[in-house]
């Protein structure tokens, strides 16, 4: 009987699983289960979508429907996992048609990536409150620019949000950035280099506000305005910035242990602590090459190379990932800045 492998997830970490998987087993049946309606996409690309550096979302595919049936992968979207039964090794879904399923797996790969992070903060049920998170997100930006949005608020200075903020200043709007820390790219650059990078955006016009945390959204249904250390601010559009969360709800309900990053917990072969279960991707724990601490990267390139090994390794071969050192790279405006290792911070 052929093995059956069924990945969670069918973008960077999820597609590089079963492409490896399918590289080691040829008869295997592998199965991508995806709650979005487009798979093998790139989700760093999306700011620059939205800046027209790319010409459109759908220059985003990498692994259009052909490569999925070229490969002779079983790619089911808008398809939710409700449940995984590490005992039974089964996987509950529910079909875009609204049929529940129960799958039988033989190997499983969560790859359910991250979601977008919104803090407590007063009226944050409000509408109008966006976030660049997938391909419909971006789409859904997109379209408020084109509706004649003028102006943005983006909240937080990672690199998606100054990203976002670049393009739509390319885009003609008026962009402020909100930073409740002291620099910006505080997990990526020390507080010189950062300096450096904050000037170079201002000049372009871009008005950087750190050290300020949002405390309330204002309006009635919809976003108007945030209030930020006492200052309020008003746009046409607000972009939530803040970060991602390893999306790991299906592992901790199924019992699989998370590790200290609340990232699920997984060893060197990308196996978590359940057997014949891996983990890849921003939901997945690895170790951090230089302080061998836990780390939770949420990289596209991290995702792809743990993808490629616990995807051979779900097919029952032996491979292993040596590690994380977090390299990253951005270009805002003719500014290249990029990160691999430690901040003097983190060390």
């Amino acid at each position: 009987m052929a093995r059956r492998i069924i990945i969670i997830g069918a973008n960077a970490a999820g597609v590089e699983a079963a492409s490896a998987a399918r590289k080691k087993d040829r008869s295997a049946e592998i199965t991508l289960l995806t709650l979005e309606k487009t798979a093998g996409y790139s989700r760093c690309g999306l700011p620059f979508v939205i800046g027209r550096v790319i010409p459109n979302f759908r220059d985003l595919i990498v692994y259009p429907p052909a490569y999925f049936q070229m490969l002779k992968l079983i790619l089911r979207n808008e398809t939710k996992v409700t449940a995984i039964n590490t005992k039974e090794k089964t996987v509950a879904i529910v079909a875009k048609d609204g049929a529940t399923e129960t799958l039988q797996y033989d190997s499983l790969v969560i790859a359910t990536g991250a979601d977008a992070f919104m803090p407590p903060i007063r009226g944050r049920e409000k509408q109008g409150i966006f976030s660049l998170r997938g391909l419909e997100d971006g789409e859904r930006i997109d379209a408020a620019v084109k509706d004649g949005a003028k102006s943005a608020v983006i909240m937080g200075a990672g690199l998606i949000g100054l990203e976002t903020g670049v393009a739509l200043i390319e885009r003609g709007l008026k962009v402020t950035i909100v930073e409740m820390l002291p620099q910006i790219l505080p997990q990526m650059l020390d507080a010189d280099m950062a300096k450096m990078v904050k000037d170079h955006l201002e000049t372009k016009g871009i008005y950087i506000l750190t050290g300020k945390a949002v405390e309330e959204f204002l309006g009635d249904e919809k976003v108007t305005a945030i209030m930020a250390d006492g200052e309020r601010i008003g746009a046409d559009l607000f972009i939530s910035a803040f970060g991602v969360r390893a999306n790991t709800k299906l592992a901790v309900d199924a019992g699989i242990p998370l590790g200290e990053t609340r990232a699920i917990k997984t060893n060197s072969r990308m196996e978590t602590d359940v057997k014949d279960v891996y983990a890849v991707g921003d939901c997945a724990e690895s170790t951090n090459m230089i302080t061998h601490k836990p780390m939770c990267a949420q990289l596209g390139t991290i995702a792809v190379r743990q993808g490629k090994v616990a995807g051979a390794n779900a097919a029952s071969n032996y491979a292993l990932f040596p590690g994380i050192l977090a390299s990253a790279v951005t270009r805002l405006f003719e500014v290249e800045a990029g990160v691999t290792g430690l901040t003097e911070k983190a060390a």
